[in-house]
């Protein structure tokens, strides 16, 4: 059988010798990196600081209200925020090795080194460290970034990093809708953390609280004391307020401590409840009932 003449590059072979001169294949260009816009690295920077900031009013606030005796003591107010500046530097530095924070992903931007990559535990650690020191002077370290020609900040500069454009570029709309949801997150966060400190009992609202439970305990006796003179109790303020022995006190101490519009009382042969409304903000709603 005849041998086919076939050429040398049959089925995408090469030739055999050597090959093709001409210069060797580079490698791709690195991607370009976009530093991040001024405007969205402060929006960032309030969505990641302000749960902060907030929990540490909340926290103040509270053990100002309820815990009193700890408020007394001046070093509360320190610990509380080296807790929460240690709670914060935590999260600073677990967003820098993830590449972004919860603020810098939601406006679309990462943290990287100077060659565009992500950074490791020293970097991401030092970064977090040195953003506290942007801090002083109204934040000073940060509005650098507004005047720097790649948007870094002063603890970009101590540490080598830069934070980036991630993805494609946004246009202007995705850009008004992603600053628009900011600021009703911001917003948010600010209306709920408002209003959970003003649901608080003041301790002007605690003092109404605890004098009208005392006052009820005086009512208490009063009842006891006609159930001994009358063989029953009584559902009628004005017997009561005779019982007491002076009236016009009774009424007075009644228009100080409680809402007149909400007093209830119930009584019977085997015993009676009292329930009024103290003149705190809630008019928080106080009872006694006996025997």
């Amino acid at each position: 059988m005849p041998e086919l003449d076939l050429p040398p590059d049959f089925a995408g072979l090469p030739p055999p010798g050597p090959g093709p001169s001409g210069p060797p294949l580079s490698p791709p260009p690195p991607a370009e990196l976009r530093p991040g816009k001024f405007s969205d690295r402060f929006i960032a920077y309030v969505i990641d600081s302000f749960p902060f900031i907030a929990g540490y009013y909340v926290c103040t606030v509270l053990i100002f209200m309820r815990f009193q005796h700890l408020a007394a003591r001046s070093e509360v107010p320190f610990i509380l925020g080296a807790g929460w500046i240690g709670l914060c530097w935590a999260y600073q530095t677990v967003g820098n090795l993830a590449g972004g924070t919860v603020g810098k992903k939601i406006m679309g931007m990462a943290v990287v080194d100077r060659e565009g990559r992500r950074l490791g535990w020293g970097r991401s650690m030092l970064r977090a460290f040195t953003w506290f020191l942007s801090m002083p002077l109204f934040n000073l370290g940060c509005v650098i970034a507004l005047f720097h020609p790649e948007s870094r900040a002063f603890h970009d500069l101590l540490s080598g990093t830069l934070v980036v454009e991630e993805g494609r570029p946004r246009s202007g709309a995705e850009s008004w809708v992603v600053f628009l949801g900011s600021l009703f997150l911001i917003f948010g966060m600010l209306g709920g953390s408002t209003a959970f400190v003003l649901s608080q009992p003041t301790p002007k609202d605690l003092k109404a609280i605890a004098k009208a439970r005392d006052g009820l305990m005086i009512f208490a006796q009063i009842e006891e004391k006609f159930k001994a003179e009358n063989g029953t109790y009584t559902a009628s303020l004005s017997e009561i307020a005779q019982t007491s022995g002076d009236v016009e006190q009774f009424k007075a101490a009644m228009l100080e401590l409680y809402d007149p519009n909400l007093f209830q009382v119930s009584a019977g042969n085997r015993g009676y409840r009292i329930s009024a409304a103290a003149l705190d903000r809630k008019r928080t709603r106080v009872t006694v009932q006996g025997p």
